[in-house]
């Protein structure tokens, strides 16, 4: 845990839903309706630095996301998605992994984050 990081010093408050090993919380600067960030709750920057452990406990967060945010506000898809390692000038030292509603009608557009500017 860094006292830096974003990810390591959310609110309680904020939190969605939570396992042994991480959180869901809701994404500050959302794309669209209910767009949502699943971290570890250990400081880890690499999907492929995390244990077994953490990654079917991640895995199953995302599953928890998707099927509430499909009961909450009916989605037509997601795009799901984590930049890893050094990269569109973003460096990201706790993994998150974004669950992004989409809905129909709606231009997903994703941003610098993504390393992208235009339209989905």
């Amino acid at each position: 845990m860094t006292e830096q990081c974003p990810y390591c010093n959310f609110d309680d408050y904020d939190v969605l839903a939570k396992n042994e090993f991480g959180v869901i919380l809701p994404e500050p600067n959302a794309l669209s309706k209910g767009h949502c960030v699943i971290i570890p709750l250990r400081h880890v920057g690499s999907f492929f630095d995390i244990t077994d452990k953490e990654r079917k406990s991640l895995l199953s967060l995302l599953e928890l996301a998707r099927n509430e945010l499909q009961l909450r506000h009916q989605p037509a898809g997601f795009h799901v998605g984590f930049n890893d390692g050094d990269v569109f000038d973003a460096k990201s030292e706790h993994l998150h992994i974004h669950i992004i509603p989409r809905y129909e009608g709606q231009t997903l557009k994703l941003d610098n984050r993504w390393g992208m500017s235009g339209q989905i």
